[in-house]
């Protein structure tokens, strides 16, 4: 049986303890949580009375630390007195070079990147692995992260292309369900029916997008009928340089992420 610590229950970290516990992770039988912030521990613990507030960290099987960027060297430093366990690391920015460094000991390091919808356990979490993970670590680290959606593993040379992607993808299709719903109003409907108009063709188009094997192109000419509404929109929005803007701001967040790496 294996005991997990939980370092950090912000949204995150709060997110990951939610779907860990709802899915119940076989062979996981103890759950320790730190935070800073005593209001965000009696928030968890009161939705989730089996867990154990700790005091201190311990010795763990697992370790994930769910933190801010600047307090990871800090966390890593005492899990590294303890030297052994997995460590899983969900802080953006920080490689893997740098948690070995911060733990000054050889542990086994996952470091991955989820998003936010793995709080609806429907985001998408990719990870990486330093040489001293076993493939069973790995499976550890890939069930425990699955309770937010899907897993994938990517070599950490892609970790910042990820970020710019699926870390900060949700936020992307935020922004154009803000401007849809602006656009609605501006034309005449009321605020709440333009957000269900808008919202609700993003959940349907995500969801037909993906059974129909990601076929982009496909579904978009598939609406797009000769002098058509659509065409006369998509046609304005690539003239106004819509693909332009996703692809720089993109290239600016992987460029932002590459600055911030440890």
């Amino acid at each position: 049986m294996a005991r997990l610590t939980i370092v950090g229950v912000g949204k995150m970290g709060r997110a990951i303890l939610d779907a860990v516990v709802a899915v119940g992770i076989t062979g996981l039988d103890e759950i320790v949580i730190f935070d800073a912030n005593p209001a965000l521990l009696d928030d968890a613990v009161l939705a989730h009375p089996t867990i154990t507030v700790g005091h201190k960290i311990e010795a763990s099987d697992i370790y994930i630390i769910a933190t801010k960027p600047p307090v990871v060297r800090e966390v890593a430093g005492e899990i590294g007195l303890i030297g052994k366990g997995l460590v899983i690391s969900i802080a953006a920015g920080l490689s893997i070079s740098y948690l070995e460094e911060s733990l000054g000991t050889q542990m086994s390091i996952v470091r991955c990147m989820p998003n936010t919808p793995g709080q609806i356990a429907m985001g998408i979490t990719a990870l990486c692995a330093n040489s001293n993970t076993t493939a069973g670590e790995l499976t550890w680290a890939s069930s425990l992260l699955l309770a937010l959606g899907e897993v994938v593993v990517v070599p950490e040379s892609q970790i910042d292309a990820v970020t710019a992607i699926s870390g900060s993808g949700p936020a992307y299709l935020f922004l154009f369900a803000e401007a849809m719903i602006d656009a609605g109003v501006a034309l005449g409907l009321s605020a709440d029916l333009s957000a269900r108009l808008a919202v609700s063709t993003l959940l349907g188009s995500s969801e037909l997008l993906a059974r129909s094997n990601y076929d982009t192109r496909g579904l978009r000419l598939a609406v797009s009928s000769p002098g058509g509404t659509t065409i006369a929109a998509t046609n304005e929005m690539e003239d106004s340089g819509l693909r332009r803007a996703i692809h720089r701001g993109i290239a600016a967040a992987h460029k932002r992420a590459r600055e911030m790496q440890g």
